[in-house]
């Protein structure tokens, strides 16, 4: 038995023997671009879709291509243009810096040489304890929220009755105690940077 082999399959591998790599083998009908020519990096809407264009690709633009370039590292930082991004290093400075860590290390070095980076490193402590104060705080919030479950289970797996106690007293004790790690570790922050 004979196989039938379409006549554009034969020709697209006359065209691959003969190297005409881009030549077309068959017409297609039913869609054409409404707009002219793109180039690279254009952007364009067409049919309710944002497109560019991205190393010779065409692509559609979405909503999660900003937390993509954040998530996934580059191969060659995006500030100095020149380091390969390989280490465990480069990916921690790429999570917190967007930057390489030979940028980091540059930029911390220039900081040390002006005599600015005492207040760069006050800033960045004050920036995390701000935001454990915050955590702290959602987890109070988050445990007294769910403080008049009827139990819980242990480690042990032995299930405890916590409804018997005053919700609002759990509540007291446990923003009374925030506010006095609150306290504690401004009075810390604050001795720790007196000049």
């Amino acid at each position: 038995m004979k196989k039938y082999i379409p006549e554009h399959k034969v020709q697209r591998m006359r065209n691959l023997v003969s190297k005409k790599f881009g030549d077309k083998t068959k017409i297609q009908i039913g869609y054409g671009s409404s707009e002219g020519k793109h180039v690279e990096g254009d952007v364009w809407e067409e049919n309710g879709k944002t497109w560019t264009i991205k190393n010779g690709i065409t692509q559609t633009v979405t909503k999660l291509d900003s937390v993509r370039r954040k998530v996934n590292m580059p191969l060659v930082c995006p500030k100095c243009n020149t380091r390969v991004m390989k280490g465990e290093l480069d990916k921690m400075f790429w999570k917190l810096y967007d930057e390489c860590m030979d940028c980091r290390i540059f930029h911390e070095t220039e900081l040390k040489i002006k005599g600015k980076y005492k207040q760069y490193e006050k800033d960045i402590m004050l920036k995390n304890f701000k935001s454990y104060m915050k955590d702290l705080k959602h987890v109070a919030e988050d445990f007294i929220g769910n403080a008049n479950r009827k139990g819980y289970i242990t480690e042990a797996g032995k299930v405890e009755d916590w409804s018997t106690e005053n919700t609002k007293e759990v509540r007291e004790r446990i923003n009374a105690r925030i506010e006095s790690m609150e306290k504690d570790l401004t009075k810390k922050y604050e001795n720790m940077h007196k000049e």
